[in-house]
């Protein structure tokens, strides 16, 4: 070699039968910085002048970074610092998955690359907490958790107060009456109907009636009317059934019922009707 067009000797070396299966090694040679490949590839670097790109061997990639992962620790305890066991651990985010502390109150949730997540804590009778939390450079995590009980229900509304008894009134004096006597002062006559109050109580009314022409269907809605018969023939109808009634006859009629008396013969019917269950009210208005 001769002239300007000699080779640099960094470059005659890269052939060298010496060099050949050598580890790489660098090497300054007339301003080159030089590495000597086990191949026998000679890969120059001008000294203080930037770097020639590597290639070494066929091309080769560098491998990728393995992921890195590790262990969140979550510890939760009351405000008293007593542990919580079988607290339920909801996580999501990066991950996914549900936990359950252990008899320390710890769950370990494992296998957790860098991120952010956030776990949702809940336990029966304290009240339910999100927590967030970071995972990075795959450090050991721990997150402490407090959980508060959860105030106790309301009570329940106060009942409503009893209604108060119905107070009676006083019943008043006992009555005594003779139904013969008071018929010969009060007879019917030629009236199609006559209504005699013989008792007005707190409870129950007491009527004499005298009847020709028979009562017409109606009902009362309030009271229960016992009937007895003293004087005359006829029928009584309660609903659909109708029955003969006469002289010593009883008849209990229910509040409610629709009801009718019919006189058959000649002479009145005479009856005695009790309307018990409400106060005695003016004569013509019994019959509600």
């Amino acid at each position: 070699m001769s002239g300007n067009s000699a080779v640099p000797r960094a470059h005659v070396l890269c052939c060298h039968p010496v060099l050949r299966g050598m580890v790489m090694k660098r090497l300054v040679i007339a301003g080159f910085v030089v590495s000597v490949a086990s191949q026998g590839v000679l890969i120059a670097q001008t000294a203080g002048r930037g770097a020639v790109p590597a290639t070494g061997g066929r091309g080769a990639k560098a491998a990728p970074a393995p992921v890195r992962t590790t262990t969140v620790r979550v510890s939760v305890k009351d405000p008293a610092g007593a542990s919580l066991d079988g607290v339920k651990i909801t996580l999501s985010g990066g991950a996914e998955g549900e936990f359950s502390t252990a008899a320390a109150g710890t769950a370990v949730l494992p296998n957790i690359k860098d991120g952010t997540y956030r776990i949702r804590c809940e336990f029966g009778g304290f009240i339910t907490l999100e927590r967030e939390f970071q995972v990075r450079g795959g450090a050991l995590t721990v997150v402490d958790v407090v959980l508060n009980p959860a105030p106790p229900p309301p009570p329940p509304p106060p009942r409503a107060p009893e209604p108060a008894p119905a107070t009676m009134a006083a019943a008043g004096p006992p009555v005594t009456l003779s139904i013969p006597d008071f018929l010969e002062k009060n007879f019917i006559g030629r009236d199609a109907i006559k209504e005699s109050i013989l008792a007005c109580k707190p409870a129950e009314t007491v009527r004499l009636l005298q009847m020709r022409d028979g009562v017409a269907q109606h009902v009362h809605d309030k009271v229960d009317e016992v009937i007895y018969v003293v004087a005359g023939d006829g029928t009584i109808r309660v609903g659909d059934q109708s029955t003969p009634i006469k002289a010593g006859s009883l008849a209990v009629v229910p509040h409610g019922a629709q009801h009718a008396l019919e006189r058959k013969g000649k002479t009145p019917l005479i009856v005695i009707s009790t309307l018990s269950g409400t106060a005695c009210q003016p004569a013509g208005q019994q019959t509600q």
